[in-house]
């Protein structure tokens, strides 16, 4: 997988150019369809011929060899297809063919996955890729009226009083686009077509869709599988409606709008190509949804210009309709944002922990000691389970690191046990450095797991329920794992432990409250875009959300991720949509932003979380729809500027009666996304992710209080001012609101910014602590046979000696190192003639020292920007983007290769100079003074033509 332009920083070794990065962003989950692009026409090429038609008058559609893989025959939104070569085609061959507006790869969009900590595989796992059978299912759901909290995300999002009010989505017609639904479970209305809940809609990949083989369309969105839970659970979250005999008790967030399912991914395979989701996004359209949810995310395309989406979300917003689509679970890294979701005319959204457990249990000791746990469903077993603690046996005392799952005599001793493990709990501890690592229980036979907590600030996150067996595992409260870590502790030497399970009738009615609930989820992505566009633009309860599931698989599920909040994000647009239906889709989503309410940092003195992870905030839907006045624009984007420009808001009173307003500046966090890159720092982070720090901008207005009649509007201008820092590596973000509150209502506007101009600092990273050894750039030498940062050594200053050898382990090789800080839209890496006249921002030798240079018959080529070259060792740009972000461009010069216009050669023995240059930011890509670069020492090859042949 290439990465293309880079942020932050490119890692490669070897000349394959294979990746391997070092404390990444976040790893790009990018998968190319080769020579697959998707292709958009200008509105006058051939206006009156079919899409396909279209294309075989453009000078690439004129040759023979392709194959068609879509037509996008919506004129008004988006005109065009997509096609598979059959030889190599060149994307920028495409953009620039007469017709051709855009074009894009096809790629592959993965399979949403909740979140799971520590990315630990699910226990006991049974799964079954197969869809079942269509018709009525013999699950019989459970009937649990009462169970405490299972409709908090209503009440934290304040739709509930809504629904008080009878607003419940009536009229409003919403798609969602996802892996199906299980439309015959009761909450999801029991059928599908007109006079249904789930009314139209359509499949486009099959069951047996894989990603790669040939999709089986059909007008059928079913889907039963377990792997196919997903879009059965975001779409109850949208409209579920428990019938009163039957189920918790649920309702959606829209339970009375008319819903169109979209299947883009089917029982199988890891993912969907993106041609396939724009087709659902037009269909969608076309069956006249007024809003779009989209659970599906793909990183690494962090640039606007390489989002094939774009273009498709513009055009929906202006005829009407609205895209609501997930960030992304790619926290905590900034600029981890996925795409839809970064589209500018998108309802980017992020997701905050559930304020409650929606389900909780209880069981009591022999002693009678209640404990509560979490799960779906309660634990059937009616007599008492004995509890078998993982470490016993040992003969040492049991602490959280001998139970975590990581010890493995611990599972030495469980084996050589003598224990029925159908009357026998395994009672296991959860810790952040072992996380549910105890995949080994399934080899025991244990057929039940209760995890204890080890700390409060902890996620509790239950595995997807897979088929109707008794849960996999139950997990303790954080109280009620300290409770029974201290009654065993108790226990005689020959006494036993056992659990007799409290039956549903009798099931406590407390709430039990999340410790990270009503925080945002530490798995939600950060923005922004790289040209600063804010995402996400709000965030909705996202984490530990309770809802439908394919009736094979239970019926029901908790299940987290920003998947879960999008839809709840997407039913609250279609509420307020069904109040004010003649607003645009740009002045809905304002309304919903102004009216959020911006999230507190977790565990911390800051007020505010960043608005890089909560966007404008908690929905607040009854605010919105309430809401007795207009706020214009609803975000700042301020850009790089240590002093950006003064910006203006207008205020528009909607109420009968004058209203008076205050004005005020509420700082939120200012973030460092990479905490390694500070000056002089000895003890920086050494992850890449944010750190929140008190750096507080400030804000001066024109004015703070004002009074406006009915109906009338003014513009008032703020100022804000970061603070200064010297850290622009680190890449540092401020952000905060402007408060405006009305007599009745509070409003804020979100904002964020860089505190420095990324055109005065350029993209090489100079002058940087890092976690790496030795400064960059640099070059310095590594054995052949060991390509790791950590091997790699300083090298005589000015000029050293390299030597390739048939035997990797004998090889001395250069380990090239250039940090790429900021955003660069070309890269450009070469080996070019030790005595090149070229003159660098950067030396990495001292050019006043005198160098009997070895010559090479090496020939010298026409350079680029006409610098002389050998030829190119990388070369990124926005041409042929792949990848995104990772911490830095590491190429261990494994054989002496290059290339020049796509062909791949051997170099000889001589002297050269590596010279890296990379785009500046705006810069003008055929300006050579545009671009900052780097001209390193003298490399000595010492290369053996026997074994390296030259050209």
């Amino acid at each position: 997988m290439k990465v293309k332009a880079a942020f932050s920083l490119l890692a490669v070794t070897g000349s394959a150019a294979s990746l391997s990065t070092v404390q990444p962003a976040q790893k790009p989950n990018i998968t190319v369809v080769p020579n697959a692009y998707i292709i958009e026409f200008q509105p006058d090429f051939h206006p009156s011929l079919q899409p396909l038609q279209r294309f075989a008058q453009t000078p690439v559609g004129v040759k023979a060899g392709y194959q068609l893989r879509h037509e996008f025959n919506s004129s008004d939104i988006f005109s065009g297809v997509s096609v598979t070569f059959h030889s190599d085609v060149d994307l920028e061959s495409v953009r620039k063919a007469n017709g051709v507006k855009n074009a894009w790869h096809v790629t592959i969009v993965p399979r949403p996955e909740p979140y799971f900590r520590n990315g630990s595989p699910k226990v006991l796992s049974t799964r079954s890729s197969t869809q079942s059978t269509a018709g009525s299912s013999n699950t019989t759901l459970p009937n649990l009226r009462g169970v405490s909290g299972v409709n908090q995300p209503l009440l934290s999002a304040n739709i509930q009083k809504l629904h008080d009010e009878g607003i419940r989505g009536k009229g409003v017609q919403i798609g969602i686009i996802d892996s199906g639904v299980d439309y015959r479970h009761p909450a999801l209305g029991g059928g599908f077509g007109p006079g249904f809940k789930i009314a139209f809609g359509w499949d486009f990949v099959g069951d047996n869709y894989t990603g790669s083989n040939t999709p089986m369309p059909s007008p059928d969105p079913l889907a039963t599988c377990p792997s196919g839970g997903h879009g059965t659970h975001t779409l109850g979250i949208l409209a579920m409606e428990d019938p009163d005999d039957e189920g918790f008790g649920l309702i959606g967030g829209a339970p009375d709008a008319t819903i169109g399912a979209y299947r883009i991914l089917s029982c199988l395979g890891s993912g969907t190509p993106n041609d396939i989701i724009i087709s659902a996004m037009l269909r969608a359209a076309q069956d006249g949804a007024d809003v779009i949810s989209m659970s599906i995310g793909i990183i690494g395309d962090l640039w606007e210009a390489l989002n094939p989406f774009e273009p498709v979300v513009t055009q929906l917003a202006q005829k009407g309709v609205a895209v609501v689509a997930a960030v992304g679970n790619f926290g905590p890294a900034i600029y981890s944002a996925s795409i839809p979701g970064i589209c500018k005319d998108a309802l980017s959204v992020g997701a905050v922990e559930n304020a409650v457990y929606p389900t909780h249990y209880q069981a009591h000791d022999e002693k009678h000691r209640l404990l509560d746990y979490i799960s779906v469903l309660p634990f059937p077993a009616k007599s008492e389970q004995d509890v078998f603690v993982l470490g016993t046996g040992l003969g040492i005392p049991i602490n959280d690191t001998v139970a975590s799952g990581c010890y493995q005599p611990a599972w030495d001793a469980a084996a050589n046990a003598t224990v029925d493990w159908s009357t026998t709990i395994l009672l296991v501890s959860f810790t952040d450095d072992c996380g549910n690592s105890w995949f080994q229980a399934q080899d025991l036979g244990v057929s039940t797991i209760m995890a204890y907590l080890t700390s409060e600030d902890q996620l509790i996150e239950l595995d997807e329920p897979e088929n109707d067996n008794p849960p996999g595992t139950l997990w303790l409260t954080y109280n009620s794992s300290k409770a029974i870590v201290e009654n065993i502790k108790g226990l005689s030497p020959n006494e036993t432990y056992s659990l007799q399970f409290v039956s549903t009738a009798s099931q406590s009615q407390q709430l039990i409250a999340d410790p990270l609930g009503k925080f945002v989820d530490s798995f939600s992505s950060l923005g922004p875009t790289i040209e600063m566009t804010m995402h996400p633009k709000i965030a909705s309860p996202g984490g530990t959300i309770l809802s439908t599931w394919p009736l094979e698989a239970g019926g029901y599920a908790i299940v987290s991720g920003t998947s879960m909040a999008t839809p709840l994000a997407a039913a609250s647009y279609a509420l307020l949509k069904s109040q004010f239906p003649h607003l645009t889709v740009a002045q809905l989503f304002d309304r919903l932003k102004t009216a959020a309410s911006p999230l507190p940092e977790y565990n911390s003195t800051i007020p505010f979380t960043s608005t890089l992870r909560q966007g404008a905030g908690m929905l607040d839907v009854y605010a919105a729809v309430k809401a007795d006045s207009t706020i214009s624009p609803s975000e700042f984007s301020l850009r790089d500027s240590a002093s950006p420009p003064p910006q203006n808001i207008t205020i528009t009173n909607d109420s009968k009666q004058a209203n008076h307003y205050t004005i005020s500046h509420d700082p939120a966090a200012f973030l460092r996304a990479h905490e390694n890159y500070l000056a002089g720092e000895p003890n920086f982070d050494t992850n890449s992710a944010y750190t929140p720090h008190s750096v507080p901008a400030s804000a001066q207005f024109s004015t703070t209080k004002l009074t406006l009649q009915p109906g009338e509007s003014t513009t008032i201008t703020v100022h804000i001012t970061p603070q200064p820092d010297k850290y622009p590596y680190s890449t540092p973000v401020y952000s905060g609101f402007i408060r405006i509150s009305s007599d009745n209502n509070v409003y804020s506007i979100p904002y964020m910014g860089l505190p420095y101009s990324r055109d005065a600092v350029g993209p090489i990273t100079q002058n940087a602590t890092t976690t790496i050894p030795y400064a960059s750039p640099q070059v310095l030498s590594a054995p052949g046979d060991q390509q790791n940062v950590f091997s790699a050594k300083a090298t005589t200053p000015n000029i050293d000696t390299y030597h390739w050898k048939a035997n990797a382990s004998e090889s001395i090789i250069p380990f090239l190192r250039i940090d790429i800080g900021l955003p660069s839209k070309h890269i450009l890496y070469e080996l070019v003639p030790a005595n090149t006249t070229f003159v660098p921002t950067i030396y990495g030798f001292d050019p006043s020292v005198k160098i009997d240079y070895q010559d090479t018959p090496q020939p010298i080529l026409p350079g680029f920007l006409g610098v002389p070259t050998y030829g190119t060792i990388k070369e990124y740009n926005l041409t042929d983007v792949r990848g995104s972000s990772a911490t830095g461009f590491y190429y261990f010069f494994t054989s002496p290769t290059l290339s020049n216009n796509g062909v791949t050669y051997n170099i000889t023995s001589g002297d050269y100079r590596p010279l890296g240059r990379a785009l500046k930011w705006n810069g003008n890509e055929t300006n050579p003074d545009d671009y900052e670069s780097y001209l390193g020492p003298v490399i000595r090859a010492d290369i053996p033509a026997d074994v390296f042949p030259s050209r």
